[in-house]
C-alpha cells in the first residue's frame, strides 16, 4: 500500500502533524539561533528597547540591565545605611554654665563644698611688708584674677589672667586610729589654666587640680613678686 507523506498508517502508536505545519515549523527552527532567547512575536517591540532590556510586556517581564545602576536606588540605600548622629550639640553644657555679672566663670563649686568654720585669712606681703588682709572665712569660694566684675580677690599685675586660680574650702574625711571617720573643712587652691601659672611655697602647681592648703603656706600668681600667706586666727586675735 503506498504511504503518503504526512498521514499515519492505521494502529500505528503517535501522530504526525500535516505537512504544511511541519514545514511552517522547520522555516521557524531555522530562522532562530540554537541556544539564544528569541524575541517574543507581536506586540510592536523596538528592537533597541529590547536590546537594553526595558519593559517588554508585565513589570515582572522585565529584562536586567548589566554594567548600569538606578541612581535614585543609590540615594535611597544611602539614606537608610545613614547612621544617627548622637554628639553633643554643646546646649546641655551651655545651660550648666554658671554666669557672674554676665561672664561664664570657669570654675563651679563642687558638692562637698562648705563655708569654713574657722576665721581663715591671707595676708599679703610685698618686700617683706604686709600691704593687705583678706577675710577668706565668710565664704565657701573666692575667685583671684584681674576681672573685676567676677574676681573676688583682685590682681593687677599684667601676669596674671583674668580668673586666674581658686580658693575653695570643702569638706575632708579622715580616718583615725580608732577607726573613726574625723570630717573638717579645708581650704584647697587650684588654678584655672592660668596664662602665666600658680605656685605653692614657690613651687609651680598642675591646673586644674586641688591643693591642699595648710597654715603658713605662700601663694604666688603669675610673676607677681606679692606672696599671699594664709593663716588661721584664733577667737581671741579676732
Amino acid at each position: 500500500t503506498p504511504r503518503l507523506f504526512g498521514v499515519s498508517r492505521p494502529g500505528s502508536s503517535g501522530s504526525t502533524m500535516p505537512a504544511r505545519d511541519k514545514r511552517e515549523r522547520d522555516r521557524d527552527f531555522s530562522r532562530s539561533d540554537s541556544g539564544r532567547e528569541k524575541r517574543p512575536r507581536g506586540g510592536g517591540i523596538d528592537d533597541d528597547k529590547w536590546k537594553r532590556g526595558e519593559e517588554v510586556g508585565k513589570e515582572s517581564d522585565k529584562r536586567p540591565v548589566f554594567g548600569g545602576s538606578d541612581k535614585k536606588d543609590e540615594v535611597e540605600n544611602k539614606e537608610e545605611i545613614a547612621k544617627p548622629d548622637y554628639g553633643s550639640s554643646g546646649k546641655l553644657e551651655k545651660s550648666r554654665q554658671i554666669k557672674k555679672n554676665g561672664i561664664v566663670l570657669k570654675h563651679s563649686e563642687p558638692p562637698n563644698a562648705a563655708i569654713p568654720d574657722r576665721r581663715w585669712r591671707i595676708y599679703v606681703f610685698k618686700n617683706d611688708e604686709i600691704i593687705s588682709t583678706l577675710h577668706v572665712h565668710r565664704q565657701s569660694c573666692f575667685i583671684i584674677g584681674r576681672e573685676s566684675r567676677v574676681a573676688d580677690i583682685r590682681t593687677d599685675h599684667l601676669t596674671c589672667s583674668k580668673q586666674h586660680a581658686v580658693i575653695q574650702f570643702k569638706y575632708k574625711s579622715k580616718v583615725d586610729e580608732a577607726g573613726n571617720t574625723i570630717t573638717k573643712i579645708c581650704p584647697y587652691v587650684m588654678d584655672l589654666k592660668s596664662a602665666n601659672g600658680t605656685k605653692l611655697n614657690k613651687q609651680p602647681i598642675e591646673a586644674l587640680r586641688y591643693y591642699e592648703l595648710l597654715e603658713k603656706d605662700i601663694l604666688n600668681f603669675g610673676s607677681s613678686s606679692r606672696d599671699y600667706v594664709i593663716l588661721v586666727v584664733d577667737e581671741k586675735e579676732a
